[in-house]
C-alpha cells in the first residue's frame, strides 16, 4: 500500500527589506519583519502581500482606511499630513530626501529609518531661506521628479531659483503683479499656489546700430545710411509697464527720426552739415524714450553711402569746384607778381643807382647760362651797347 504525504505547512521568507501583510478574509491580521514563517495548507488559505520598505511610502488605496481602524498597520506605518499652507522638507536618516506638497497626506514605513518631517507656512511666506537653498543645492530635491506628492497633483519645481546678473536689474511678479525690485544676487521663491515671474533688464550703457536704411532726401538723391546710439534704462519699473521689448521700441523710433532728418534736406545740406542728422534724431527721440524709462545717451551717423551714378556726379563737380578754385589762386598770383613789377619799376625809374644794380643782376643771371661772352667798348660797350653772346 502506498502513502501520500502531503505538504501541511506553507514557508515563507521575509527579507531585512520587507514587510508582508497577511490577510484573511480580507482583514489585515498580521505584519510579518524580516525572518522565516510557516503556515498551515488550510482550506481558508491567508492571503500574503509584501512590500518593500526601502521605497519609503505605503501608496495603496486603503491606506487611510486601514489607519483608521487597525492598530496593527499603525504599529508599522506613520502618518503625516498637511494642510494647503504647508510645504514638508522630509528627512531621512538626517539627510533631506524629498519636498512634499501642500494638503498632501503621507503613510511611511516606520522601519525605513530616523524619518522626520519639518513644516514650513508658505501662505505668508515667499522666500527660501539661505539655509535651505544650500540644501537644495546639495540634495538636488528642489526638482519637479523629487516633489512629494499624490498622483493626481501636477508636479512642479517647488521653489523658483532665480538669478540676477551683475549690473542688472529683476523685477519680481507674483500670479502677474509687480512685488519688488531684486538687485544682483541669487534668489529662491516658493511657488506652490501662486506663479513667479522675473523681468531682466540690463543698466548698462547699450549699444544700437541702425543698417543699412534707403532713405530719399528731399531733392530725391537715394542714401544709405547706417546709425549708431547708445541707450541705458534708468527706471526698469516704468519699462516694463510701458514696454513689451525696449531694443526693439528704440530701434523703430530712432529709424523714424532718422528717415524725417534725411527726408527734409536736400543731398548738399546733410554734406554741409555733418552733425545735422545726430542733433535731429536725438532731439526727435530722447523724450520720446525718457518717457518710457529710457535714456538716449548719443547719435552718430555711421556712413551715408551714395549711389554708384550719383558718386560719379559728384565726384566730377568736386574736380570742377577743385580746378575753378586753383585757376582762381594762379590768377592771384600773377597780378600779385606783375603789381610787384611795377612797384620795381617805378621805384628805379627815379633812382639811377638801383636801375644799374638791376642791371648788374640781370647780367649775372646771363652770364651764368653762356660758355663764351664776348665784350666790346668796356662796361659802358656791354651796357649801353650790343652785347655778342655765343
Amino acid at each position: 500500500m502506498s502513502v501520500v504525504r502531503m505538504q501541511l505547512k506553507k514557508k515563507i521568507k521575509v527579507a531585512e527589506n520587507q514587510r508582508v501583510f497577511v490577510l484573511k478574509n480580507q482583514q489585515l491580521k498580521q505584519v510579518l519583519i524580516p525572518g522565516n514563517y510557516s503556515f498551515w495548507n488550510l482550506a481558508n488559505q491567508p492571503e500574503f502581500i509584501s512590500f518593500d520598505i526601502n521605497q519609503l511610502f505605503y501608496r495603496e488605496q486603503n491606506s487611510k482606511r486601514l489607519y483608521e481602524q487597525s492598530e496593527v498597520f499603525r504599529a508599522h506605518i506613520d502618518h503625516y499630513q498637511l494642510s494647503e499652507g504647508e510645504a514638508g522638507m522630509l528627512y531621512l536618516d538626517g539627510r533631506l530626501t524629498g519636498i512634499v506638497a501642500p494638503g498632501e497626506s503621507l503613510y511611511v514605513w516606520k522601519d525605513a529609518g530616523d524619518i522626520r518631517l519639518d513644516r514650513i507656512h508658505i501662505t505668508n511666506t515667499l522666500d527660501v531661506t539661505s539655509e535651505l537653498q544650500a540644501l537644495f543645492r546639495q540634495t538636488g530635491v528642489n526638482a519637479a521628479n523629487r516633489l512629494i506628492c499624490s498622483v493626481n497633483t501636477v508636479k512642479t519645481q517647488p521653489a523658483a531659483e532665480l538669478r540676477v546678473p551683475p549690473a542688472h536689474v529683476g523685477l519680481l511678479y507674483i500670479n502677474g503683479e509687480l512685488a519688488r525690485l531684486l538687485s544682483p544676487g541669487d534668489y529662491s521663491f516658493w511657488q506652490f499656489n501662486r506663479t513667479i515671474e522675473m523681468k531682466l533688464f540690463d543698466c548698462r550703457t547699450q549699444m544700437l546700430e541702425i543698417s543699412g536704411q534707403e532713405i530719399l532726401s528731399k531733392d530725391r538723391v537715394s542714401l544709405r545710411l547706417n546709425l549708431n546710439a547708445s541707450f541705458k534704462v534708468t527706471d526698469p519699473q516704468l519699462a516694463a509697464v510701458s514696454l513689451a521689448k525696449v531694443e526693439d521700441y528704440a530701434y523703430k523710433m530712432l529709424q523714424l527720426a532718422l528717415r524725417e532728418a534725411v527726408g527734409t534736406k536736400t543731398l548738399d545740406d546733410l554734406l554741409l552739415d555733418k552733425l545735422y542728422i545726430n542733433e535731429t534724431v536725438k532731439a526727435l527721440v530722447a523724450e520720446q524714450l525718457k518717457a518710457v524709462g529710457v535714456t538716449l545717451e548719443s547719435v552718430g551717423v555711421k556712413d551715408i553711402i551714395l549711389p554708384g551714378e550719383m558718386k560719379a556726379i559728384l565726384n566730377q563737380v568736386v574736380e570742377a569746384q577743385k580746378a575753378a578754385e586753383a585757376n582762381v589762386i594762379k590768377r592771384r598770383e600773377e597780378t600779385a607778381a606783375t603789381r610787384s613789377l611795377h612797384n620795381t619799376a617805378k621805384v628805379m625809374e627815379n633812382n639811377p643807382t638801383l636801375l644799374r644794380l638791376k642791371e648788374l643782376e640781370a647780367l649775372e643771371k646771363v652770364a651764368d647760362k653762356i660758355n663764351n661772352l664776348n665784350v666790346y667798348g668796356g662796361l659802358e660797350g656791354l651796357m649801353n651797347g650790343v652785347v655778342k653772346m655765343t
